[in-house]
């Protein structure tokens, strides 16, 4: 009978000690972060408004990318650590142009995201060479006479189509099946008009990075050139010229970026 009480005394202190650790999450607080920057040879980050409240943080990430190449960032690969606790991200990919920057969003979630100070370990960034293997792909009509086409490691599907005389314009989907990356173009491609002129893609669309067996969009549109052709009631066809290549991707070397709560704000 004695070892039982003792057998409860003892979980019930536990339990009350468990209590007395557990930090209570007020969710009206705001923890606010300095900005922090990180520089490397292929690439600059800056972490900008950062702000943690209750179970979640949030900031902005700007990557300015200083090499040829493509960077690829895969946020779900970039880790809030602290305390021995890690917790990850379940934002999209994005892609970093070549001697260019760009700024996303990046969303954390978990139980307590609110500390003094965290880590990020950014093991999700990737660089794409820009050279590799052009795949070649015969001129595709607008309109169409097929809605399909395979070439190489890439099918495109033309999801969406029209013809008028002010413009032309055909939007695609394709899937990359090869064992490297796909790397999509679609400002490369130009239409040859009925008088054979070239006209480019007036869309202005950014590159985008395919792993296998992953899918994206784009659109081709052609404006009317005066004296070219009516678009309405003539052909044209679609010069994909280097808008496929495939390359190999490359992972960088792991970075650590420290951020500290901001105690004046």
């Amino acid at each position: 009978m004695r070892h039982i009480l003792l057998a409860i005394t003892l979980l019930i202190g536990l339990h009350s000690l468990a209590q007395k650790k557990e930090k209570k999450i007020d969710p009206g607080l705001k923890y606010i972060y300095k900005e922090a920057t990180l520089e490397t040879d292929d690439y600059n980050v800056y972490i900008i408004d950062a702000v943690a409240v209750g179970k979640q943080v949030k900031f902005k990430i700007k990557i300015f990318n200083k090499t040829n190449d493509y960077l690829l960032i895969k946020p779900n690969e970039i880790n809030y650590v602290v305390d021995g606790k890690t917790v990850f991200c379940r934002d999209k990919n994005f892609v970093v142009q070549p001697n260019e920057e760009e700024t996303e969003v990046l969303d954390f979630r978990g139980t307590d995201m609110q500390a003094d100070k965290f880590t990020l370990e950014l093991k999700g960034i990737y660089k794409a060479s820009a050279g590799g293997q052009v795949t070649k792909i015969p001129n595709f009509e607008l309109p169409p006479t097929k809605n399909e086409f395979t070439e190489g490691n890439f099918t495109c599907t033309l999801k969406k189509n029209e013809s008028v005389t002010a413009k032309a314009y055909g939007k695609f989907e394709c899937i990359y099946t090869g064992d490297g990356i796909g790397i999509m173009s679609p400002n490369k491609c130009v239409a040859i008009m009925p008088n054979g002129a070239e006209n480019p893609n007036a869309k202005k669309n950014k590159t985008m990075i395919l792993e296998r067996g992953k899918t994206d969009d784009f659109t081709a549109v052609f404006n009317e050139v005066p004296g070219a052709g009516d678009l309405q009631k003539s052909k044209i066809a679609i010069k994909w010229n280097e808008t496929f290549r495939e390359s190999k991707l490359q992972k960088l070397n792991l970075a650590k970026v420290e951020l500290i709560k901001d105690i004046i704000k």
